[in-house]
């Protein structure tokens, strides 16, 4: 499966309504796959992107229940929140990002070649600190939302971070690269375990079956 990228003429505000003008422009996509271990909650999950010269843009949507957010700095295990992924390999590059965000906006991001076996850098906090993320709900969500909550989640990366860590050229348009879309929530009362797309088994870092991810 593959996924379209398209070119913003103005750069997207991450804080702009799902169905504001500049996000209208981007391919909607929901995320279908869920795995055989996730509970009776099932989060109806959908992301858009969008691209310009200087960033890659991104947003997601989750009608959710059972949210919670306990990660307190970058580089805590996002995961096991209420969170949204997207794992991404540029054309050309060797290894892969896990661009990994909780609810609350808090990120783990490691630069991978093979996470199973230990083989991964963990990005440094002042490049971390590039990325802007947008979040509707509080950093922190200590005490699980059990009632229904739409919360969205938007990220920002500069062009600049890729060309840094993967030696991409900065002009993407045409370029395809190798991504995935996931969600999770490992450690609420109702964990689940969502994809685009459909992986052999319940483990996102697999690249070998990330789609294609094709920038107009």
């Amino acid at each position: 499966m593959s996924y379209l990228v398209k070119k913003t003429p103005v750069p997207a505000a991450l804080d702009a309504a799902w169905d504001s003008p500049v996000w209208n422009g981007a391919v909607e996509l929901k995320l279908d796959y869920v795995f055989s271990r996730s509970g009776d909650h099932h989060p109806d999950t959908r992301v858009k992107m969008l691209y310009d010269d200087r960033n890659i843009y991104g947003l997601f949507q989750v009608h959710d229940r059972y949210v919670k957010a306990l990660a307190v700095k970058n580089q805590d295990q996002v995961c096991l929140d209420s969170c949204v992924e997207f794992f991404v390999k540029p054309a050309g590059a060797e290894r892969y990002f896990n661009f990994e965000m909780n609810c609350g906006g808090t990120i783990l991001l490691y630069h991978v070649r093979n996470c199973r076996a230990g083989d991964y850098t963990p990005v440094p906090e002042a490049d971390l600190a590039t990325i802007e993320r947008f979040h509707t709900l509080p950093e922190r969500v200590p005490e699980e939302i059990t009632d229904p909550v739409t919360w969205r989640l938007g990220f920002r990366i500069p062009i600049a971070f890729f060309v840094k860590y993967s030696k991409i050229n900065p002009n993407l348009s045409g370029q395809k690269w190798m991504a995935n879309f996931t969600k999770c929530a490992d450690h609420t009362s109702h964990p689940h375990w969502i994809s685009w797309q459909a992986l052999p088994k319940c483990d996102f870092h697999q690249p070998d079956h990330f789609g294609e991810l094709l920038f107009e």
